[in-house]
Parts: C-alpha cells; sequence; structure tokens
C-alpha cells in the first residue's frame, strides 16, 4: 500500500511539474500537452491506483476489473518508457539535441519501475481474462482516432508515427499501428505472467513456511 500510494504521489507531482511550462510560462499548450500517450497513461495510472487504495483502505478484495485495469494501463507506463527511452537513443546516433525535463525523466523512467514492483508484490490471485491483451487495444485505438482527427485540424502530431508526413503516409501509420498494438498486447501478456508467478511463488513460499512450522511443532516432545 505505501509503495503504491508513493507511485501515486510521485506521478501526480511529475504530472502537475509538466504542465507548468502550459499554467506557468505559457510556452505549450495544454491541449497538446494532453495528446502525449505518456502524460494520458500517467492520469490513467493515477485514476486507477487511487482507486485501488480506496479498495485497500476499506477493508475490501480488490475486483477484477480494477486489477485488469491496473495490468493494462501499468502496461502503457513502462511501455511508454521503453519507446521513449529507444527515441533518446535514435536521437544520440543523429546528433540530434534532446532535452528532457526532470519531470519527464520520472514518468519515463522512474514511474515504469514503481509500476512494475507493485505489481509484481500485489498479493492477488486473482485470475484475469484472457481477452485482456485485446482489451488494452481500447484506449490505445481511441487515442489514435482523436490524435488523428486534432492533427489534421491543427497540423500538429505528439509522435513522428502518427503524423502522415512524417511517418511516410498513410500506409506508414497502420504498419506502426499495428505494430505498437502487438507491443501493446505483448507487454499485457508479460506483465500479467509475471504478476502470476510472483503471485504463485510467494503462495509456495508461505504453504513450505507452514508445513515446516507444523512438522517442527509434531516433532517437539
Amino acid at each position: 500500500m505505501l509503495l503504491r500510494a508513493t507511485a501515486v504521489t510521485v506521478a501526480a507531482i511529475s504530472l502537475v511539474s509538466r504542465a507548468d511550462c502550459a499554467f506557468v510560462y505559457g510556452t505549450c499548450s495544454i491541449r497538446n500537452l494532453l495528446g502525449y500517450f505518456t502524460i494520458d497513461s500517467a492520469i490513467l495510472f493515477c485514476l486507477v491506483t487511487a482507486a485501488s487504495l480506496i479498495w485497500v483502505l476499506v477493508g475490501a478484495r480488490e475486483p477484477v476489473w480494477l486489477l485488469g485495469a491496473r495490468v493494462i494501463v501499468g502496461s502503457y507506463v513502462i511501455l511508454s518508457g521503453g519507446v521513449f527511452a529507444m527515441l533518446m537513443s535514435a536521437a544520440g546516433y543523429t546528433g540530434a539535441e534532446f532535452l528532457v525535463p526532470m519531470s519527464s525523466r520520472v514518468l519515463h523512467f522512474i514511474l515504469p519501475g514503481f509500476v512494475l514492483l507493485d505489481l509484481l508484490t500485489a498479493e492477488t490471485s486473482t485470475r484475469l481474462p484472457r481477452a485482456l491483451p485485446l482489451i488494452s487495444w481500447v484506449f490505445p485505438l481511441g487515442w489514435e482516432v482523436v490524435t488523428l482527427i486534432r492533427g489534421n485540424a491543427t497540423d500538429w502530431y505528439p509522435y513522428f508515427f502518427v503524423s502522415p508526413e512524417a511517418a511516410g503516409g498513410p500506409a506508414a501509420i497502420a504498419a506502426y499501428s499495428a505494430g505498437l498494438a502487438l507491443l501493446i498486447a505483448g507487454v499485457v501478456v508479460a506483465v500479467e505472467r509475471l504478476r502470476a508467478a510472483a503471485v504463485r511463488t510467494v503462495a509456495g513460499s508461505r504453504r513450505s513456511c507452514r508445513t515446516g512450522a507444523g512438522a517442527q511443532g509434531r516433532a517437539a516432545p
């Protein structure tokens, strides 16, 4: 619970700090800022994690839909960090300048670690539906549709792979989208399997401890 609360606090502070370009300095548009998938993923993370904390505080069992949402949103956060790291590496090879504020570094590199650690230490044996990877496509698909419509109207795109000119046309955007969809589904599957394996490991360790304690009790004179 403490880890989860810390992660939400760090994410919220970073989001507020990242938005200072719009509300303090006036150097960016809040609408453009909300167009970034990383920002949207961090906002979703704050919402679903805050909801899970409420369930913990009231002593109720976390429902399947909420755990599934945390796995999906957590996968978005992890994937955003990975893709951003690759973009930074590519910029280094091309000699392009890549200025990254501290708040953005936290959202891309530190928050994914919090997310993964929290999911792996969450002691819940709830089985999630097999359709979870398909469900994970709903938000990215909606995000891309809105991004393309808005980009066509404003001529601004948050990433090159959703820009018809930068990506190389509609066919290239479709190819990038298909690749990212498979990547998202793959990350969701990997995160859920890691979470389930961690739960089984903890449960097995507890059974072994109880069995050992029981054997010692029977052997004692």
